[in-house]
């Protein structure tokens, strides 16, 4: 393909997420602060690029994965704007503050570019296998332009509304999915202590009212196995909690749920478990109960987890 892509982050999402793009043909700049990083994409036929204004020299599309708000605004600098390629579109995949991503939106549009937020779900398997859902905030007109790159990423591609929008949405699924995994950590806790089996309970519980996506699929996955691997962790699950907050807060709708499952996120944070699996969350209340969550099929069959 003629259009050339710019990368910048990559991280667990970021790095599948180039490879795809290199395997769809697209000429690719990446950068990243971790060399091995890039030099693992250089191996696949992307070319690496010394800085994020080197990156995106020439670039047609500027795409990034990053771990926060204050990185995302060190990356998308003045001078980055100035080194972008005129009408080249920006997309932003990381999960950030609605506040960050307008701002950003609004400083690309001054210098003649566009902007989208999209922040993505289903995780690491979703970004290798291109299944990822994304929910993108800006100009519909953009993401109708920009949907040729990122039907290599995902799936499920989602106007969700105007700038800041895509990450609004994104924060308040993660909210829900963190509230979903606490009460699942403290309900099947529970039960195993009333003298209940994990197997019992997920198969009654998959059966009727109280599924969810989090316990027929993820928990499998992620809390199941005896051997617990980590997809999305749990420091970056309570750094999305806190960004929900942040912007909850101000809406003048009391944060009860949202606030107590923020508390129990810090307590496992406190036991050290923030580079594990957000759903290690649910090790607060094993450890309380002295019983560990754990089905006999699955002991055998540990999985990378995804979100």
């Amino acid at each position: 393909m003629s259009e050339v892509v710019a990368f910048i982050g990559l991280g667990n999402m970021g790095r599948r997420m180039a490879a795809r793009l290199v395997d769809a043909g697209y000429h690719l700049r990446v950068y990243d602060t971790e060399l091995s990083a890039v030099s693992a994409l250089e191996e696949l036929g992307a070319t690496g690029a010394s800085s994020p204004v080197d990156a995106v020299e020439g670039a047609d599309f500027v795409l990034s994965s990053l771990p926060n708000p204050a990185i995302v605004r060190a990356v998308y600098s003045d001078d980055l704007m100035a080194a972008a390629k005129p009408g080249a579109v920006l997309i932003d995949f990381s999960t950030i503050d609605p506040v960050t991503a307008i701002s950003v939106a609004e400083a690309a549009a001054s210098r003649g570019l566009r902007f989208l937020d999209a922040p993505v779900s289903r995780g690491v398997a979703g970004a290798e296998s291109g299944t990822l859902a994304i929910m993108v905030g800006g100009d519909a007109g953009t993401l109708e332009k920009s949907k040729k790159v990122l039907s290599h990423l995902g799936n499920s591609i989602t106007h969700v509304g105007p700038s800041g929008s895509g990450q609004m949405v994104k924060l308040c699924n993660n909210m829900l999915s963190a509230i979903n995994v606490v009460a699942l950590g403290e309900v099947l806790t529970t039960g195993l202590r009333a003298g209940l089996s994990t197997e019992t309970m997920y198969e009654v519980f998959t059966n009727s009212s109280a599924d969810s996506h989090m316990l027929s699929a993820y928990f499998p996955r992620a809390v199941f196995p005896a051997e617990r691997v980590t997809g999305f962790s749990l420091d970056f699950m309570l750094k999305d909690i806190d960004l929900f907050l942040a912007r909850g807060n101000q809406t003048e709708i009391p944060m009860l749920l949202s606030g107590i499952t923020r508390q129990v996120y810090r307590m496992a944070q406190d036991k050290g478990l923030g580079s594990r699996d957000s759903c290690s969350v649910v090790e607060v209340y094993e450890e309380l109960g002295n019983v560990r969550i754990t089905t006999a099929h699955s002991r055998d069959s540990a999985e990378p987890a995804s979100t």
